[in-house]
């Protein structure tokens, strides 16, 4: 409704001579309502809430601020760069990553992809598998 009426206005401004001075915010959802919404805005990077150890394996655990298609998730450990560990449904806020089992740190950083655009990493945590 929103982006209608902006629309609507800035045609109107428009026509009368008007248009120059009108500045529209960017719509955050495109379409009409309801779960058929198709996000426009840009994409905000996941926040790492938490690395959990339980029974040898780490836990992620991210808020989403933006819609994504996948959650892409990097680990290093203590003087790696960072590689990918896993790829998550955009819907998921967690993920059990079995691999990280030696005793040693974990360190995550995680992002939002949709279609074709990836935010910026998330903030960074980490965490020992083998210290519950």
């Amino acid at each position: 409704m929103r982006t209608s009426m902006v629309v609507t206005i800035g045609f109107v401004l428009a026509i009368a001579g008007c248009g120059s001075e009108v500045e529209t915010e960017p719509a955050t959802y495109a379409g009409g309502g309801g779960s058929n919404q198709v996000h426009t805005g840009a994409l905000e990077a996941p926040i790492l809430e938490a690395v959990i150890p339980m029974a040898k394996v780490l836990r992620v655990r991210w808020s989403l601020p933006s819609t994504c298609d996948s959650i892409d998730g990097e680990r290093r450990t203590d003087a790696m760069t960072f590689i990918p560990a896993f790829t998550a449904l955009g819907t998921d806020t967690d993920y059990v990553d079995e691999d990280a089992n030696e005793d040693q740190t974990y360190t995550y950083r995680v992002r939002c992809i949709r279609g074709d655009a990836a935010s910026e990493y998330s903030n960074m945590l980490g965490g020992n598998p083998q210290l519950e």
